[in-house]
């Protein structure tokens, strides 16, 4: 297996992330405003990362700022599913709050972490995928009017683009108005901010997230008032389909490498699966994929080699951000925070995609990286949430917390990663997608430290709930819902979940 970059990691280890490094707290001798730069991934699931435990991934630059950070081991989602994660982490807020049910729902712009930053004195940009409403021109308009510098991409964002594209020249600032991609049509004639595969008929393509994203971010720090701190987002596409639109770069890596395939993928796992997920858009399509899942040729590890290569971009793309921001002397000031919009099924139960209250679909990678206070290996336990993001950004600039926020502000946990945070957390997806074949189950549930209890909002009957001992059964495959011992659980869990926001 080909190692793809010597010296990027040769650029962290030697810049920002191991500057003063020691096992200690080191506290700045003056406080200052803080810059923050949020990372956020799409569809990263929560072992994609050698940080995690992950042997077979090459992610020098997440593990390096990860390692001197504190990395929360149970991060996860509240809704799996990229319109509405994003709509939570802007707001704060879980879905039944936010009113963001799906991708044709417009967040309450003015409920978001950017408007307060900005009100608050910050710079504020925003590069990449939004996500929501993704198809109306003018609601983007107003989405860029919430940040000074705007580099965000209708629909689902694109993997290439031609050098002189209008998306990739734009200034972010006096032309934020005027951002679409004029890119020409793909293979199958889908252009511009449409879904576009591949880089067929672009004379000079260039890949969004090793070219174009540190492209923006220099341009951010350009044009930014350097009298007030920023705070930059930059919302990578990796590692969305299509998987093989990575930077050809990588495209050796991972050869001749086995994948971690999951102990949960077979056949008879699929099959054990309730008919009415395996006729969903989870279930697995191709049977053969879930045969040979653990052959080294089998298209499922050769799907995972293309799921990594395009980690492996974003990995490098961030790591030349760090180095940008540590020749312009902003790195010592800037807190990283990274986090994902949710999981990926790789297989596991015979599943595909993510949307379940799988830990495949809403556990994720998730720490954050302050170089003011610098730790060795610092890890929480601590159940934390994509809608504790908001407050916390708010909390480093040193604002108050709006109360229509959900989530808490996860400072306390880099103080003392043991700290007691939250005993339970609530998970909900009511986006169906489609009414029969090819839907997305709609459910809702439960996650405490130890029990997952699942609700299959539009089934009845014995196969509408499932219960998982995570601590014992981390796979989720025994499902205890039906065992006459459980019962009195299975009450209380049904009981929290009517009432959670009653209770909240």
């Amino acid at each position: 297996m080909k190692s793809f970059s010597t010296t990027l990691i040769s650029i962290v280890l030697g810049g920002i992330v191991l500057a003063g490094c020691t096992g200690k707290v080191r506290k700045p001798e003056k406080q200052e405003a803080v810059n923050i730069l949020f990372v956020f991934t799409d569809d990263q699931r929560w072992d994609a990362l050698g940080y995690a435990g992950n042997s077979i991934i090459q992610t020098p630059t997440l593990d390096s700022l990860a390692a001197r950070g504190t990395y929360f081991d149970n991060a996860f989602v509240t809704t799996a599913i990229c319109c509405v994660s994003r709509a939570s982490v802007l707001t704060g807020q879980y879905a039944r709050n936010s009113g963001v049910y799906d991708f044709f729902t417009p967040i309450e712009l003015e409920t978001t972490y950017p408007r307060y930053l900005r009100d608050g004195g910050y710079y504020t940009g925003f590069i990449g995928k939004w996500g929501t409403l993704e198809l109306d021109t003018g609601y983007f308009m107003r989405a860029a009017d919430l940040f000074d510098f705007w580099a965000g991409s209708m629909g689902q964002s694109n993997f290439w683009h031609e050098r002189d594209c209008n998306f990739v020249l734009n200034n972010g600032t006096t032309e934020k108005h005027h951002f679409l991609c004029d890119c020409p049509p793909d293979s199958r004639g889908m252009r511009g901010e449409e879904i576009r595969v591949g880089k067929a008929n672009m004379e000079d393509p260039v890949h969004q997230e090793t070219y174009v994203i540190p492209k923006k971010v220099r341009s951010f720090l350009d044009q930014r008032d350097t009298d007030k701190p920023f705070c930059l987002s930059i919302s990578y596409k990796t590692p969305h389909g299509p998987w093989g639109d990575f930077d050809e770069k990588f495209s050796q890596d991972y050869e001749g490498a086995r994948m971690p395939v999951a102990a949960s993928v077979t056949e008879e796992e699929a099959m054990s699966q309730p008919e009415f997920l395996r006729r969903s858009l989870n279930g697995m399509k191709n049977p053969e994929k879930i045969r040979t899942a653990h052959e080294m040729d089998g298209s499922l590890m050769n799907a995972m080699r293309d799921y990594y290569r395009l980690i492996n971009g974003m990995d490098q793309s961030l790591g030349e951000i760090l180095n940008e921001l540590e020749s312009r002397g902003l790195a010592k000031n800037t807190v990283v925070i990274f986090y994902s919009d949710n999981g990926q099924f790789m297989g596991e139960h015979g599943f595909g995609g993510k949307w379940l209250m799988y830990e495949e679909s809403i556990r994720v990678p998730g720490f954050i990286y302050d170089p003011r206070h610098l730790r060795d290996q610092a890890r929480s336990e601590e159940m934390v949430l994509n809608i504790d993001l908001a407050p916390t950004i708010l909390d480093y600039a040193g604002l108050d917390i709006p109360p229509h926020m959900d989530g808490e502000s996860l400072l306390p946990l880099l103080e003392n990663p043991d700290t007691p945070f939250r005993e339970e957390f609530f998970y909900e997806h009511l986006y169906r997608h489609q009414e029969d074949y090819m839907h997305i189950e709609r459910s809702e549930g439960i996650r405490t430290r130890e029990w997952s209890y699942i609700h299959y909002i539009n089934q009845e009957g014995p196969e509408s709930e499932e219960l998982y001992n995570i601590i014992e059964d981390p796979l989720q495959m025994h499902d205890w819902s039906d065992e006459p011992d459980y019962g009195e659980l299975l009450s209380r869990l049904r009981e929290q979940k009517e009432d959670y926001f009653d209770l909240k």
